[in-house]
C-alpha cells in the first residue's frame, strides 16, 4: 500500500516541516502508513532543528501528478529472447498485440519485437541456411514439434548444424539435423553414419519405426508430415535472432508522469509503449488507454490550504485531510475531508493535542520539533499570534524532553536569522506566500533576523529579483517583510503596481520603497489582513 504524503506549503518554514513530521509519525502510530515530505528548500532555522534533534530532512517533492506506476491496470504479457518466434506471435494473436518487449533472463528489457518482423522474417527463410542464418535452441525445436525422443539423449543449448533433408544426405556433415520419413529406406541409419547430430523422424499413425542402431545419436519422432515439420522448424527460430531488424522504439520508465508522456504516445508508431522500473527490469506495457484510469496519489495538508501553496498536481491527488491554523480561502475540493482548523500560532499546537486526543505520546524526537515549530511561529510567544494553547503546548513539550525552553528558543531563531551568505533569491524565497486580494495577486515574503541593517544592505539586490518576479509570475504587489525578533518590528520592501497596498494598510509612506512597521511580527495577523482591507478600497 502507497503510503500518504503529509506536506506543508512552499517555501517551508519550521512549522511547515515539522509539523509534516509530526502528524505522519502520528498516523503511523494510528497505523495509517503515512510519510512526511517538503516542497522547497530547508530554512537555516529549521536544518538547525532538526540537526539538534538528529532527524532526517523530508524527501523533496516537486508535484503530486500521477506517474505510470499509478494507473491501474498494465499490460504485463512479455516475451523472453531465447523464445521462439511462434510464441511470440502466439501470444500477439491471443492479446492482440502488435508488438511485445523482449527481456533476458533477469527480465531486463532488451527490446521490441513487432508482427511485421516476425512476417518479413518468414518471407525471407531458407531452410537449407536456416541455423546459419537464425540461432535457436534445442528446446525450442522440440517444443514446436512436440516431438518424442525414441533414442539418444536429446540435446541442449543452441543448435549449432545445419537443417537437411534426407534427399540432401550426400552433404550431411557432423552435427547436423537430418529430416526425413519412413518412406525412405535407411534413412535414419544413414543419417546416424552421416554423423547428424538429431535425426527427426515423421512418422503417421501406424508407420513402423525402425529401431535405431545406434544408442548415442537422438531421433525424435515426429507425428507431422514432412512439410508441416519444416514449417514448424522454421518457427522454432529464436527471437534474439532478429532483434538486429527491429524498429527504434519508445520506452518509459515506472516514475514517469503521465501528463509528460501523452504527446510521446500519441505521434509515435507504435502502439504498445514498454515500461521499465528502476533497475531496469520491465515493469510492464501500456498502451493509449491506460491513462484513463489511475490511482490518485492521497495527501493531508498540514500548515496551509490554499491550492497555490501547495504541490503541483493536487487537483490531481485526493486530499485526506487539512490540519491547519490560517484562514480558508479559495479551497475546494471534489468530496468530502477531514479539516481541523484552529486559531492557534502554530500548526504543531494543533497536532500537540491531537496526539493527546489519541491518548498517544509523540517520540521524543518529534516532540522536539513540535516544541520548535511553536516557539519559531510564535516568536518565542511575542508574536501576536500566540494563544494561550501554543503557550501551554510547549510548556508540556519542554517538560516531556525535560530541557530549558527559552535559551533553547533563542539559539534556534539566532540561528535561523544569519542571512550573510544568502543570496537575494534565496532569503526572497525562504517564506514567500501568495495571496489574492480583491483581484490582485499579491506575493508577501518574510524573512526573520536580528540584523535588519544588514539585510537592507543587499536592497538593490533584493528589489532586482523582486522585479523579475513580478514579471514572470504576473503579481500585482511582491512585499518582503524583514522582521527584527528583538525589537518586535518589521522594515517592508514593497514593490508593483500595487506596492500603495502597504501605504493605504499602514497609513504611512514608503521612501526609497521601504517603510518601517512598529510592532508588526506577523505576517498572518498583522500583515496580510490590513493589506487585504487597503485592496477593497482600490
Amino acid at each position: 500500500m502507497d503510503s500518504v504524503l503529509v506536506l506543508g506549503h512552499k517555501n517551508p518554514d519550521t512549522d511547515s516541516i515539522c509539523s509534516a513530521i509530526a502528524y505522519a509519525e502520528l498516523k503511523n502510530k494510528l497505523g495509517q502508513q503515512s510519510k512526511a515530505v517538503r516542497l522547497g528548500q530547508l530554512s537555516r532555522e529549521t536544518e538547525f532543528v532538526l540537526n539538534h534533534f538528529n532527524l532526517v530532512a523530508p524527501e523533496l517533492i516537486n508535484t503530486v501528478r500521477p506517474q505510470i506506476s499509478d494507473l491501474t491496470h498494465l499490460e504485463k504479457e512479455v516475451i523472453y529472447v531465447d523464445d521462439s518466434l511462434k510464441s511470440a506471435l502466439d501470444l500477439m494473436i491471443k492479446e492482440n498485440f502488435s508488438s511485445l518487449p523482449v527481456v533476458d533472463e533477469e527480465r531486463r528489457l532488451v527490446g521490441m519485437i513487432h508482427v511485421s518482423d516476425i512476417a518479413n522474417t518468414y518471407l525471407e527463410m531458407d531452410h537449407t541456411k536456416l541455423f546459419n542464418n537464425y540461432s535457436t535452441l534445442y528446446k525450442n525445436l522440440k517444443s514446436m514439434l512436440k516431438g518424442e525422443i525414441i533414442s539418444g539423449e536429446y540435446p541442449t543449448g543452441i543448435i549449432q548444424g545445419s537443417l537437411k533433408a534426407a534427399s540432401e544426405m550426400d552433404s550431411v556433415k557432423q552435427g547436423d539435423i537430418v529430416v526425413t520419413t519412413t518412406l525412405v529406406e535407411n534413412a535414419v541409419e544413414n543419417a546416424i553414419d552421416a554423423g547428424a547430430g538429431l535425426v527427426i523422424l515423421c512418422v503417421n499413425e501406424g508407420d513402423e519405426i525402425p529401431k535405431p542402431t545406434s544408442t548415442k545419436t537422438p531421433v525424435m519422432k515426429v507425428e507431422k508430415g514432412l512439410f508441416k515439420t519444416f514449417r514448424l522448424i522454421t518457427q522454432s527460430v529464436s527471437i534474439s535472432s532478429i532483434m538486429s531488424h527491429s524498429k527504434k522504439f519508445y520506452q518509459f520508465k515506472e516514475e514517469d508522469f503521465l501528463h509528460e508522456i501523452k504527446d510521446i504516445m500519441k505521434e509515435a508508431d507504435q502502439t504498445n509503449f514498454p515500461v521499465v522500473d528502476k533497475e531496469g527490469k520491465i515493469y510492464g506495457t501500456i498502451r493509449s488507454k491506460n491513462l484513463i484510469n489511475f490511482t490518485r496519489k492521497k495527501v493531508i495538508l498540514v500548515d496551509h490550504n490554499e491550492k497555490s501553496q501547495s504541490v503541483d498536481g493536487i487537483d490531481d491527488a485526493k486530499i485526506l485531510e487539512v490540519v491547519d491554523h490560517h484562514k480558508f480561502g479559495n479551497f475546494e475540493t471534489n468530496e468530502p475531508l477531514q479539516i481541523r482548523a484552529e486559531t492557534v500560532g502554530c500548526s504543531s499546537t494543533i497536532i500537540f493535542n491531537l496526539y493527546k486526543e489519541a491518548g498517544l505520546s509523540p517520540s521524543k524526537e518529534v516532540a522536539g520539533v513540535m516544541l520548535s515549530a511553536i516557539l519559531s511561529d510564535t516568536l518565542l510567544f511575542k508574536s501576536p499570534t500566540c494563544t494561550e494553547k501554543d503557550i501551554k503546548a510547549a510548556k508540556e513539550l519542554a517538560e516531556f524532553l525535560g530541557f530549558d525552553y527559552e535559551k533553547y528558543g533563542m539559539e534556534m531563531l539566532i540561528a535561523g536569522t544569519s542571512l550573510g551568505d544568502k543570496s537575494p533569491m534565496e532569503i526572497i524565497t525562504m517564506d514567500m506566500k501568495e495571496f489574492r486580494m480583491s483581484g490582485l495577486s499579491v506575493a508577501v515574503a518574510q524573512v526573520n533576523t536580528v540584523d535588519v541593517k544588514g539585510t537592507l544592505n543587499k536592497q538593490k539586490e533584493l528589489e532586482s529579483v523582486m522585479d523579475k518576479m513580478i514579471s514572470e509570475k504576473g503579481y500585482d504587489a511582491f512585499i518582503l517583510a524583514i522582521t527584527d525578533i528583538i525589537n518586535a518590528g518589521s522594515q517592508v520592501i514593497a514593490l508593483g503596481q500595487w506596492a500603495s497596498l502597504v501605504e493605504n494598510g499602514f497609513n504611512t509612506e514608503l521612501e526609497n520603497n521601504s517603510a518601517w512597521l512598529e510592532g508588526v511580527v506577523s505576517r498572518k495577523k498583522q500583515l496580510v489582513p490590513f493589506l487585504m482591507a487597503a485592496s477593497q478600497s482600490i
